[in-house]
């Protein structure tokens, strides 16, 4: 991998598997991600624990997906098309630019062009700072509208999710699941495709004492999943009981929620995720 000077912005580029990849480290926080897919692989705040999660068993390889972070699904989300969760995240991304705010945190900006396939392009901006701010647009190039659905699908750290809350929904914006008091519990595999609106939601783990703020824009839709046992241990790439670990909360447009994308349009999700 080639130094761009980078190392000026407290950006080190660095390897992991077959994968490009770049440390940022500032006074706020030390962070990763990974070139291929442009996936944030880690948050960790100064004197805290990482924020996000990856499976000990994530493959770091071309062509396969890495189960963890914070994948970019785009641009259609599940099996609204092929691969599943779209090409954003099986493509090299272009790190355009990177810079030191004023503010002490750090910017990385990256692209990736599929106009000739899908008329399509994406930015990926990131910010580390005290929170760390993720804001995917996409832009039409092409002649007519599209329907576009995404994710910025983050796996969060949690110490047990058996022991873990959310707050900032109500009973009509999570059908079918556990909720009592306006917290979502978990007790068995949830997969939440629910519309909160502008609502933040929190993540609450009394064993770590720690709340993590999760803020969306441009997204009229929120996921919140965990596999549970048995689809746990389905899955390759994910340990048998890292269930307990993790919890999904994601920025998201999704099903009857997708973006209408007009022609020389552009549209922004972002996600920014704090402590508090």
């Amino acid at each position: 991998m080639m130094d761009n000077g980078w190392e000026k912005f407290g950006i080190t580029p660095f390897t992991r598997g077959q994968l490009s990849c770049f440390r940022i480290e500032n006074r706020y926080a030390v962070a990763e991600i990974s070139q291929y897919g442009a996936q944030m692989l880690s948050f960790v705040p100064r004197g805290e624990k990482d924020l996000l999660f990856v499976s000990r068993q994530a493959n770091f390889e071309v062509g396969k997906a890495i189960r963890g972070g914070i994948p970019v699904c785009w641009p259609w989300f599940g099996s609204a098309g092929t691969p599943a969760h779209g090409v954003g995240r099986l493509s090299l991304w272009d790190l355009e630019n990177c810079r030191m705010e004023a503010d002490g945190s750090t910017s990385l900006m990256f692209s990736l062009d599929r106009r000739k396939d899908l008329s399509l392009t994406a930015q990926l901006r990131v910010n580390v700072g005290a929170a760390l701010t993720v804001a995917l647009t996409t832009s039409n190039c092409g002649n007519a509208p599209l329907a576009l659905t995404e994710a910025l699908h983050t796996y969060f750290a949690v110490s047990d999710i058996r022991e873990i809350t959310v707050a900032g929904l109500a009973g009509e914006d999570a059908p079918n699941a556990v909720l009592r008091d306006g917290k979502l519990f978990f007790a068995a595999e949830t997969d939440l495709m629910c519309a909160p609106g502008d609502k933040i939601l929190v993540i609450d783990d009394p064993i770590w004492q720690r709340k993590i703020r999760v803020e969306r824009y441009g997204s009229r839709s929120a996921v919140i999943w965990n596999p549970w046992t048995d689809k746990a241990k389905r899955l390759a790439d994910f340990g048998d009981e890292e269930y307990r670990a993790m919890l999904c909360v994601e920025a998201a447009n999704v099903r009857e929620n997708f973006i209408d994308l007009a022609a020389g349009n552009a549209h922004t999700l972002q996600t920014r995720l704090s402590l508090f």
